[in-house]
């Protein structure tokens, strides 16, 4: 279904046919929420998961979706019901520890600051590669969850996409180091998309990332991280710490960058709702389906017409400030 939309060019031509496919009614497929034990590390993991609208053979592929500090199982929607319907089943988590409840009512403001320093510690993004390193076990080993036919997925061709504090785990399962070396990659993921990521400018970006061999996408914008009010250089200081994962990253034809003018942190969430709060926020969840849709086709099915249009840069889809940089 990508390929119909994104082998156009002109102007405007192939986002206008992309929105209009996704539109059209799909074949109903299930979604599923569940919550599985991982007794190994005494954790309960809240999963919702995304059947693809039609059938591959081999098996479907899949993308874990992790969700940013604070995030549920509705993280990721609008991404998601792109990939779905391109045929990749997308698995969104929901993490303990660095879930909804941070952000809980009632709280004071030192309390809700200590809950989200509790959240973001070193512990908690090693919980989170755990966690979607134990639901690919599962997909491995479970042949149904409710309505959903996971002997449809293939567990041998799947991608892990986050945001914000969900690109720390696409980062880290991607081949990040981290100080003294220490990795906590997962080589079962055959990609990574980072919707919002973080590193530091100033650190030896080739030591943390050019060890990440797998296609990766970074998706930022220009006022991610810092506002539209404010001065050039706090602007561009935020934007080198979203881009800097993947200037550190190997120059071997499967690393991409998109940074969308004006956009702001929670346009890159997934959420469908914010599309109708602005024209930027419309702009980047269409821009954003149709452009990581493609990077999944080319990294998980090798599709040739997904490939080209990587290659090409989707003029015909950004905007005049817009910027596609690809490695």
């Amino acid at each position: 279904m990508s390929r119909v939309a994104i082998r156009r060019d002109g102007s405007g031509a192939a986002l206008a046919v992309f929105a209009l496919l996704l539109a059209m009614p799909a074949t109903a497929a299930p979604i599923c929420d569940a919550i599985w034990h991982d007794s190994a590390r005494a954790r309960d993991i809240p999963v919702r998961i995304r059947m693809p609208a039609m059938s591959v053979r081999g098996g479907n592929p899949i993308i874990v979706w992790s969700p940013g500090l604070g995030g549920d199982l509705n993280g990721g929607a609008a991404w998601a019901d792109a990939w779905a319907k391109a045929g990749i089943a997308v698995v969104h988590l929901q993490h303990p520890g660095s879930g909804p409840e941070v952000y809980a009512e009632p709280a004071t403001p030192s309390e809700r600051h200590a809950r989200m320093v509790a959240a973001t510690a070193p512990e908690q993004l090693v919980a989170r590669v755990g966690d979607a390193g134990f639901v690919l076990d599962e997909l491995g080993r479970r042949k149904r969850e409710g309505a959903c036919d996971l002997t449809q997925l293939d567990p041998g061709n799947v991608a892990i996409a986050g945001h914000s504090m969900g690109a720390w785990v696409a980062q880290a399962i991607a081949g990040q180091r981290f100080g003294g070396g220490v990795t906590l990659a997962d080589g079962r993921f055959r990609a990574a998309l980072a919707f919002s990521p973080t590193a530091q400018p100033g650190s030896d970006l080739k030591a943390a990332f050019g060890g990440v061999v797998v296609p990766f996408m970074v998706i930022t914008g220009t006022a991610d991280g810092a506002a539209t009010t404010a001065d050039a250089a706090t602007r561009a200081a935020a934007l080198a710490a979203r881009t800097a994962a993947y200037a550190g990253m190997p120059r071997d034809g499967s690393k991409y960058l998109l940074v969308i003018d004006n956009a702001e942190h929670m346009m890159f969430a997934g959420n469908p709702w914010r599309a109708r709060t602005s024209a930027t926020a419309a702009h980047v969840q269409a821009v954003g389906q149709a452009v990581t849709t493609a990077f999944l086709g080319a990294s998980l099915r090798a599709d040739k017409d997904d490939s080209a249009a990587l290659a090409k840069g989707f003029k015909g889809l950004l905007g005049p400030g817009d910027r596609w940089s690809s490695k």
